[in-house]
């Protein structure tokens, strides 16, 4: 008798199951062309959800991983997009593509240090690949890895002459690598280009600075100052250009042609203060210099000229605290703790003295140690490489 009760409901659960059963039937098994299509007509959603059940079915299909990643990519969906990828490259390392899609999907990202290798092994692979040099190119160009995204930007630019923008970045490089005649050459063919350009000139006499040329950087500037009279930082440059060359009336009126433009230029009231020190204004030089401070509190330079008017007004354990701030910013330049241990002394401390003597010697040496090694790196006559 319990059995006959059980019976209706065994029934019910045997045509629930047929009943399943001819669903699932009547659902199409997604294969690779399926989802090829779909990504083809730009239905990426509906791909990514084909090439995720293709997976399910075989997981350990690379070129599966590939495809899905390319889809999450075109969905920018670019963090998935390189999990993707990458499980495509444990899979199969050598599967065609995949290296330049993943460093592609991780430039988007502005991850340009992860770019780096995988786009690396793209032009290992492919050499001409003009792809997949420009992306490594412009990938250590944001990972401000300057002398490396000069090799690579300079291929890419002889290939592609009229642009612009990849000469401009080129030359940028080349100017933060200081490999100055490299960036003349190149800010040469844009002003060539664009010679109504006041960006180009101001970066060509960047370029000309960086060569000791001062009488040609300040033809530059001066030629961007007519082209854009109200831009920043021009008017800056040129007064930097007369403040070294020693030509302190010119430089205060390019000085204070910027201030009027950005009144809070840290670096224009620095030099202003700076020019002021230096014309024996100690009056004047320090509320500029500790404005500049207050703008920039990041430049030893300001810290080391206040420090300079503290010991003109013999304010000695104020010009200490002041340079020990300035050792702090910038631990390695040998000028900080040459005037810190003059200041030392001053004050009678004379082992504290012999201390940052000793590290000025140290870091002399070392620099005169990269010097030699720059000038051995250097082409001889014999060697025009």
């Amino acid at each position: 008798m319990g059995f006959r009760k059980c019976a209706p409901v065994a029934g019910f659960f045997f045509v629930t199951l047929v009943f399943a059963s001819s669903l699932n039937a009547q659902q199409p098994v997604l294969t690779p062309a399926d989802a090829t299509a779909l990504a083809q007509q730009g239905k990426f959603a509906e791909a990514e959800h084909a090439w995720r059940a293709i997976l399910q079915r075989t997981p350990r299909d690379a070129g599966a991983y590939a495809s899905l990643g390319f889809v999450l990519s075109q969905e920018q969906k670019y963090p998935e997009a390189v999990a993707a990828y990458r499980k495509a490259t444990a899979l199969d390392p050598h599967l065609p593509g995949v290296q330049l899609n993943l460093g592609l999907a991780e430039f988007k990202q502005g991850k340009f240090e992860d770019a780096i290798p995988p786009l690396r092994s793209a032009v290992a692979a492919d050499p001409h690949n003009l792809q997949a040099t420009t992306l490594l190119g412009l990938s250590y160009y944001g990972a401000k890895r300057f002398e490396e995204a000069v090799k690579y930007l300079r291929i890419a630019a002889a290939a592609d002459a009229n642009n612009n923008e990849l000469h401009q970045t080129l030359a940028q490089s080349c100017l933060s690598a200081r490999n100055y005649p490299c960036a003349l050459e190149e800010f040469k063919k844009l002003e060539e280009l664009n010679p109504n350009s006041s960006a180009v000139h101001l970066l060509m006499g960047r370029a000309l600075d960086g060569e000791d040329k001062t009488e040609g950087a300040i033809s530059e500037y001066q030629q961007a100052i007519q082209l854009a009279p109200h831009e920043p930082d021009l008017h800056l440059a040129l007064g930097y250009e007369y403040w070294k060359a020693e030509k302190y009336d010119d430089a205060v009126k390019a000085l204070q042609a910027e201030l009027a433009i950005v009144p809070d230029s840290g670096e224009a009231l620095a030099y202003l203060g700076d020019i002021a020190l230096k014309q024996g204004d100690d009056e004047k030089a320090l509320p500029l210099l500790q404005k500049a401070a207050q703008v920039q509190p990041d430049n030893y330079v300001v810290y080391l000229d206040i420090a300079s008017i503290l010991v003109d007004q013999k304010k000695y354990p104020e010009a200490l605290a002041t340079l020990q701030h300035a050792v702090s910013l910038s631990p390695n330049q040998s000028i900080v703790h040459f005037r810190l241990g003059h200041v030392y002394q001053l004050l009678g401390e004379d082992a504290a003295a012999e201390k940052e003597f000793a590290k000025v010697r140290e870091l002399k040496q070392k620099e005169d140690e990269e010097l030699a090694q720059k000038v051995k790196r250097l082409p001889t006559v014999s060697d025009p490489h």
